[in-house]
């Protein structure tokens, strides 16, 4: 996870477009999750095709078109409705955000992040010293009271590139029971 700050080279303009881009990215998922629950309520097609993203000038690097992680989506449903409405006088341009606020830093950056969950790919401001917008990104966070077998919060056949983000918490781990954060079988080119 980057710190919350990094995000604060944003400032002025930047940082409400920013806004806007984030904002408008969590809409399009809950979107997409409404009407892919629909469809399937339906008995309807729930595999919804790869959707181009436009690209602003605050972003670093260009954006793969999204593909939404259904099981992400619905997971962190609430978060990105919550997050959203947090930031939605900045996007719609009601209130201006000030420069360094660190309410508003924090809840682009929790956004972005679930954001990144859902679409396997880093979003990257100008000016960040992250990987570039587009680099693939595997999240997974799994939490239990008890593991009793083998519990996975990421496992990867292949990565030639991209970043994992794996986070693993239990309560206990039963005799013969294994928690692994993060499993990559090969990796590499």
């Amino acid at each position: 996870m980057v710190e919350p700050l990094s995000i604060g080279v944003l400032t002025g303009v930047a940082l409400t477009d920013g806004i806007k881009f984030l904002y408008g990215q969590a809409d399009a998922i809950l979107r997409r999750r409404a009407e892919a629950r629909q469809a399937a309520a339906c008995g309807g097609e729930t595999e919804a095709e790869p959707v181009p993203v436009r690209t602003p000038d605050v972003i670093e690097g260009r954006l793969h078109p999204v593909r939404i992680d259904p099981d992400a989506a619905e997971e962190l449903a609430d978060v990105l409705k919550d997050l959203r409405r947090r930031l939605e006088d900045y996007a719609q341009e009601y209130e201006t955000p000030r420069d360094g606020d660190l309410d508003v830093l924090r809840a682009m950056r929790e956004l972005r992040d679930a954001i990144e969950a859902v679409i396997g790919q880093r979003i990257t401001f100008r000016g960040e010293k992250r990987d570039s917008s587009g680099t693939p990104v595997v999240t997974g966070r799994l939490t239990a009271q008890e593991i009793r077998g083998r519990a996975t919060a990421v496992g990867v056949e292949d990565m030639r590139a991209g970043e994992v983000d794996a986070d693993l918490k239990a309560d206990t781990v039963a005799e013969g029971g294994e928690a692994i954060a993060a499993h990559i079988k090969n990796l590499g080119h």
